[in-house]
């Protein structure tokens, strides 16, 4: 090869060493940016997934608040109003109106309207009335704190998975950004190594 054609060939290779230099390091911002962007994706992805559990959430809490509110927990007096609701509550004013009506209509047929037995009846019935509507919304309140430590469960096993993910995601954008860093320096190296394996066929185009 002659000299002249020397000097091109390593002069072409430093210039193609600056332009893939660039190129690298565009490359890699580029790729750095798209993490990024999927960095915001997770992380929206996450927050409505949030907002979507919320109202799950919400009755969870909702549910132990009265549960423990009935069980008294939360003081007599909470409990009272609790229990007092529960008897103006429709679940309990129909049935112990169908209930009266029913133990009334069979003391009027037998006698015994005013008798101590009617009495005694219709107490009993209210009590084991007001016994069965407090179990059913124990019940009730039972479920509402299901759903809500159920939802609590996938929320915290997504939130796990979404972070793993956001670590991932940080550690590949922290690479790209190395490695966007990182080729300047390579390509000026390469370049380097291409003067110094031509030195002296430049030298001698350059007439030194």
């Amino acid at each position: 090869m002659s000299t002249g054609a020397t000097a091109i060939s390593a002069v072409s290779s430093i210039l193609g060493g600056i332009a893939g230099g660039k190129g690298a390091k565009k490359a890699a911002k580029i790729q750095a940016q798209a993490y990024r962007e999927g960095l915001a994706q997770q992380q929206a992805q996450f927050d409505q997934t949030q907002a979507n559990f919320a109202p799950y959430l919400a009755a969870g809490n909702q549910g132990l608040s009265g549960y423990l509110t009935l069980l008294g927990l939360n003081g007599n007096e909470a409990q009272g109003s609790a229990i007092d609701a529960l008897k103006n509550s429709s679940a309990f004013t129909s049935q112990y109106d169908t209930g009266v009506d029913t133990i009334l209509q069979n003391a009027a047929a037998t006698g015994g309207l005013r008798g101590g037995n009617t009495q005694n009846s219709l107490a009993n019935f209210g009590s084991n009335l007001l016994n069965t509507v407090i179990q059913q919304q124990l019940g009730n309140y039972g479920g509402l704190i299901s759903t809500g430590s159920g939802s609590t469960s996938t929320l915290g096993s997504l939130g796990q998975q979404n972070s793993n993910a956001q670590s991932q995601l940080y550690g590949q954008i922290g690479s790209a950004n190395a490695t966007a860093a990182a080729a300047p320096y390579a390509a000026f190296q390469g370049i380097m190594n291409s003067i110094g394996g031509n030195s002296k066929g430049i030298a001698s185009a350059l007439g030194w």
